[in-house]
């Protein structure tokens, strides 16, 4: 045979091999933050969303094809996050994107519906739970907005003082902070409940006395903050210095098993809402999860954001296993597997999940925690109606 026949049906043979291969990848984007202002707790989740995939990969993948995760991180800068979306959907040819933050998801909303990419973020804003406005976008958990709803509920719940109860929002001025924000001023209306203040801080800062010292004339009693872990930790000992007695309570990404080790004393008695599980709570899922962590040890904690992390791996591969099954791996058709899901089971990392057609809230339950001895201790679950007019609020 001619050298340039045998090169020639190498060539072919390895077209083919190559095709193959690329069969039996599934393509998907991961922008994270692991540098900026959220890498606090974006490093745990992004890390806890990688795990789930390989360990995912490690039993046989999607029906015996591999989940190739390519990772970029963005630093928290909504431009990186644009440029890393266009090389995935364009150049990478991804089936799906999990993203992180707020402000950046929802500046891709609009084209990522263009796109008919499934997009999971890390990001809980209620904004992205209608479909007829963001009918490709996705999370795993309670929304910022039932979490301060499910906040208020607690109050009114509880309160024994004299009159209405006296609540104050503290939250940063981007997209994160401000997501919760109008819902929670609706729902203290509504349960009779008096928002005395709202402070508006720096997305980081070494010192917020002078804005607690703005709370603290109102006197309220319950504070609700929404920023993550590390500057809730310098806010919460800045008001342990100051003495106020306000009720603290945090969003999902300021209560974490990080709070205690950060804040010291000054975490002590902090209420806050969680979605997801803490890590090594007793729940079915959790044992998959220690197990793989024996098996692949690592310097970094593990806690409540890795736990989350894993459970979004968990919930979008079940969407592509379904897609695949209905041979219909594309973008629209994990869209479609995603929203046939109904009360999918993680083990009990977060309550199930429920996506349909025309409502996006995977779940309407959270469940509060408070720092007792150091530790993440569970209080009680709280669920919100599923109200129509709430949806995307």
């Amino acid at each position: 045979m001619k050298l340039s026949r045998i090169l020639a049906s190498l060539a072919v043979v390895l077209v083919a091999a190559s095709t193959s291969l690329a069969a039996e990848t599934i393509k998907v984007g991961g922008i994270w933050d692991l540098t900026g202002v959220t890498a606090d707790v974006g490093k745990p989740f992004a890390q806890g969303v990688q795990d789930a995939i390989a360990y995912t990969n490690s039993k046989g993948g999607i029906n015996g094809k591999k989940i190739d995760l390519i990772n970029v991180d963005y630093a928290y800068k909504i431009p990186q996050a644009n440029a890393a979306y266009k090389k995935f959907v364009e150049q990478d040819k991804v089936v799906m994107l999990n993203g992180w933050g707020t402000g950046d998801t929802e500046a891709l909303k609009d084209i990522i519906s263009k796109d008919k990419v499934p997009y999971f973020s890390a990001s809980f804003s209620g904004h992205l739970t209608d479909p007829t406005k963001t009918p490709y976008n996705f999370f795993v958990g309670a929304s910022y907005s039932d979490q301060i709803r499910g906040f208020l509920q607690y109050v009114k719940k509880t309160w024994k003082g004299k009159g209405a109860p006296k609540v104050a929002f503290i939250y940063p001025n981007h997209g994160f902070g401000k997501a919760p924000i109008e819902a929670g001023r609706q729902y203290a209306k509504e349960l009779g409940i008096e928002l005395v203040h709202e402070e508006v801080i720096p997305a980081s800062f070494q010192d917020v006395t002078s804005n607690l010292l703005n709370m603290q004339k109102k006197n309220p009693d319950y504070a609700y903050v929404q920023t993550t872990v590390s500057w809730c930790a310098v806010l919460l000992k800045d008001a342990k210095k100051l003495g106020i007695k306000t009720t603290f309570f945090l969003g999902n990404y300021g209560m974490t098993e990080a709070l205690p080790a950060l804040a010291k004393e000054a975490a002590e008695g902090v209420y806050g809402m969680a979605t997801h599980a803490a890590y090594g709570e007793n729940v079915k899922g959790m044992k998959v999860i220690t197990d793989w962590n024996k098996k692949h040890p690592s310097q970094e904690a593990r806690d409540t954001v890795y736990v989350r992390g894993w459970a979004y791996g968990l919930t979008w591969a079940e969407g592509l296993r379904i897609a695949d099954k209905n041979k219909k791996l594309t973008g629209e058709g994990v869209k479609s597997a995603l929203e046939t899901l109904k009360n999918f089971d993680t083990g009990g990392l977060t309550p199930p999940v429920t996506y349909t057609s025309t409502d996006h809230r995977p779940t309407t339950k959270s469940t509060i925690y408070v720092i007792k001895g150091g530790k993440m201790t569970k209080v009680e679950d709280v669920e919100t109606p599923r109200r129509k007019e709430w949806l995307g609020l």
